[in-house]
């Protein structure tokens, strides 16, 4: 279903349309636990994890668009080829870029 963002079709900084959607953890959704693992795989999906859990309770669908809105510090990682992943320790850390393993 399509909705509004905040932001235009001309601004939207990655490879993807902005209503796909992505995968997430309800504990980066509200903020309890920072994103700290970004996956861009061979597919086009794209993941941001807190690496917290692997429970498939605690994972979300969301909309790209509106988790940007959301977490607008990820526009940093647009760029992310397909089949790496970004990841790091803490917030206060840069990100490392790797190719996933297959």
């Amino acid at each position: 279903m399509a909705h509004n963002h905040t932001f235009s079709d001309e601004d939207w900084p990655f490879d993807c349309d902005i209503n796909t959607c992505a995968v997430t953890t309800k504990f980066v959704y509200d903020r309890s636990k920072p994103i700290v693992q970004v996956l861009h795989y061979d597919d086009g999906e794209w993941q941001f994890m807190c690496n917290t859990t692997d429970d498939p309770e605690d994972g979300m669908v969301i909309c790209m668009g509106c988790f940007v809105q959301k977490f607008p510090e990820i526009t940093e990682l647009a760029t992310l080829p397909l089949g790496f992943d970004a990841y790091r320790e803490d917030v206060n850390q840069p990100w490392e870029i790797e190719k996933l393993e297959e």
